[in-house]
C-alpha cells in the first residue's frame, strides 16, 4: 500500500541542473524534488539522464548549472563525502559490497570503530548493527560472510549501511534487475518500511508495473530534459509511456495485421515439476502471442520445453497438426521451431566465431556443396548471409567480424538472422530486446511483424509491459507455472496487463 498525507515541503530538490560532456548534453535545466516519506519514481529511456542526475546528486559529477537543496538549504555538493555527510544514501545495482567481508563489517565499510591503536574493534561490530535507527532486520549471522546471502539479504546489508550512516534519502537504481518475484515482493516490503518511518525513496526502474505498485509520485526525464512529475493516482501505464517517448504508444509499434486461423503450434497440458503446470495454449499462422508475468512465473521454462532445452514431465505438442516429440532442441528445429534466447551470449552465439558463421550454424546442411556430403560451400554462403545481414540490418566490419566485438543490439540482430537462415515457422523471442538500445529496438519490433506477416506464427515473452502491449494479438498471463489469464485484441491494454500481473 502506498502511503498517504506525504508532506508538501520537499526534503530535496535539485532547480534547473545542467550537465554537458563532450558532444552531449547530459541533462537540460532538470528539476527534480523528493518529499520526506514518498517513494518517488525516476524512469526514462536508456540515455533520458537518469544516472547522470543521480551522480550529481551523489557528488560523482559537478553540475555545470543548476542548485541543490536539502530541506529549503542550498548545499554545494563537491564530491560523494558531502552527499553522505547531508543524509544522502545510494544503493547501486551492483551494491559494491565486499564478498568476504561479514555482513558487519559491510555494513560499516569505512566507518569502522578502532581502538587508541587503531585497530579495528571487530566484537563491537554486530551490537552496532542492532543498533542502528530503523534498521531492517537481518535474519542471519551477522559474521558471516557476505558472498553467502541470497540476493535480497545483500540488499538488506547495502541498505543497512546507508541507514548505518544516518540516510534519510536513499537512492535505488534498478534494484529489481536480476530478483526472483518473490525477492521482489520481499524488497517492496522494506521500501514501505523505509518510507512509514519518514524515509525518502528514490526509485529508478523502467518497469511500469512496479513503479505502479511501489511508488506514489513518478518523474519523467526523455532526452536529458524532464517531462513531468505526476501523481501516480492520476495518470495510468498509457499516459506514462507517451510521456517517456514523446508520441502516442499506438504509433511506437507497427500496425497489427490480421493473422490466420490455421493453427501452427497447439501445447496440451504441457508440465515440468512446479515450474510449469499443466499448460495449453495454441498460436496460429501469423499470430503473435506474449506471455506475461513476474519474475519466477515460468515464462522462460516454457519456453525450453517447447524448444527441448529442458525434458517435459507430461503434455503434448502439436506442430500443423501433428503430434511431435520434442526432446532436444535438434528435435525442435527439425520441426521449425527456433528459439531466441534470454541470456544470447550463452545459448544463442558463439562468440568468437564471426557473423556469417553464427548465421548458418543452425542451417549447415544448405551449406553443403553436393546434396548431403559434408563438405561446405564458401560461395553458397556467401549468397545466404549476405540478404539476411542486409534484412536484419546487422552492423559489422565484414561478416568476418567476430560476434563478441559487435554492440548487444547488432548481436541479437545475429541471432535473429540465424533463425531466419533456418526458415522457422514457429519463432520464441525471450526478452529480445534486453540490454539494448531503443533504436534497436524498433528495428527488432518490425521485424518480428514482418515475420508474423509472411504466417511465421510468433511467441515473445517479455518483462516490458510496453513491448507485450504493443506488439500481440493475444496475451497469456503467467503466474506460478500456470497460465491465469488470456487477454484478447483491444482486451490487452497497458493498465489491463499491469492490473493482472499485480491482481
Amino acid at each position: 500500500m502506498k502511503m498517504m498525507g506525504v508532506p508538501k515541503q520537499p526534503i530535496l530538490e535539485a532547480r534547473q541542473i545542467v550537465k554537458k560532456f563532450p558532444g552531449q548534453t547530459a541533462l537540460d535545466k532538470v528539476d527534480f524534488d523528493l518529499r520526506a516519506g514518498e517513494v518517488h519514481a525516476l524512469i526514462g529511456e536508456n540515455g533520458a539522464g537518469k544516472s547522470t542526475l543521480i551522480k550529481i546528486i551523489a557528488g560523482v559529477y559537478r553540475a555545470d548549472a543548476g542548485e541543490i537543496f536539502i530541506e529549503g538549504q542550498k548545499q554545494v555538493i563537491q564530491n560523494t563525502t558531502d552527499s553522505r555527510n547531508l543524509g544522502l544514501g545510494f544503493v547501486y545495482q551492483d551494491l559494491t559490497l565486499v564478498p568476504h567481508l561479514s555482513v558487519a563489517e559491510n555494513i560499516f565499510l569505512g566507518t569502522y570503530p578502532t581502538n587508541r591503536l587503531g585497530f579495528v574493534k571487530h566484537a563491537v561490530l554486530p551490537d552496532m548493527v542492532r543498533q542502528i535507527p530503523d534498521a531492517l532486520e537481518m535474519d542471519v549471522d551477522l559474521k558471516k560472510p557476505v558472498e553467502e546471502l541470497s540476493l535480497i539479504q545483500k540488499w538488506k546489508v547495502a541498505i543497512n549501511r546507508a541507514l548505518a550512516l544516518k540516510s534519510r534519502i536513499i537512492f535505488m537504481d534498478e534494484p529489481t534487475a536480476a530478483m526472483t518475484q518473490e525477492e521482489v515482493d520481499q524488497l517492496f516490503e522494506l521500501i514501505r518500511h523505509l518510507a512509514g518511518n519518514g524515509k525518502a525513496i528514490v526509485y529508478v526502474s523502467h518497469r511500469l508495473e512496479e513503479i505502479f505498485s511501489i511508488a506514489d509520485r513518478v518523474t519523467v526525464l526523455k532526452d536529458a530534459k524532464k517531462v513531468e512529475t505526476a501523481d501516480l493516482k492520476e495518470v495510468n501505464a498509457e499516459n506514462i509511456y507517451q510521456l517517456m517517448l514523446g508520441r502516442d504508444f499506438k504509433d511506437v509499434f507497427p500496425k497489427k495485421h490480421t493473422f490466420q486461423e490455421d493453427k501452427l503450434l497447439d501445447i496440451k497440458n504441457l508440465s515440468r515439476g512446479s515450474s510449469v503446470r499443466d499448460v495449453s495454449f495454441t498460436l496460429s499462422k501469423g499470430e503473435v502471442v506474449c506471455i506475461a508475468g513476474r519474475a519466477g512465473s515460468g515464462r522462460t521454462d516454457l519456453a525450453r520445453l517447447i524448444f527441448g532445452a529442458d525434458k517435459k514431465d507430461r503434455g503434448d505438442i502439436y506442430v500443423e497438426g501433428k503430434k511431435v516429440e520434442i526432446n532436444c532442441p535438434t528435435d525442435a528445429i527439425a520441426k521449425n521451431i527456433a528459439l531466441v534466447p534470454q541470456e544470447r551470449h550463452i545459448e544463442g552465439l558463439i562468440l568468437p566465431m564471426d557473423v556469417k558463421q553464427n548465421i548458418t550454424i543452425a542451417s549447415l546442411t544448405k551449406l553443403f556443396r553436393w546434396n548431403r556430403i559434408p563438405f561446405l560451400s564458401k560461395k553458397k554462403e556467401q549468397a545466404l548471409v549476405h540478404p539476411l545481414v542486409e534484412k536484419t540490418a546487422v552492423k559489422a566490419s565484414s561478416l568476418a567480424q567476430e560476434v563478441q566485438y559487435l554492440s548487444g543490439g547488432n548481436q541479437q540482430k545475429v541471432v535473429l538472422a540465424k533463425w531466419l537462415c533456418s526458415e522457422a515457422k514457429i519463432m520464441i523471442f525471450n526478452e529480445p530486446t534486453r540490454g539494448i538500445d531503443i533504436g534497436a529496438k524498433f528495428a527488432i519490433y518490425q521485424l518480428i511483424h514482418d515475420l508474423a506477416r509472411i504466417g511465421v506464427g510468433v511467441i515473445v515473452i517479455s518483462s516490458e509491459i510496453t513491448e507485450i502491449v504493443g506488439l500481440a494479438h493475444r496475451v497469456l498471463i503467467m503466474e506460478s507455472g500456470t497460465i491465469k489469464a488470456e487477454l484478447q485484441g483491444d482486451e490487452a491494454s497497458l493498465d489491463s496487463v499491469v492490473q493482472q500481473l499485480f491482481a
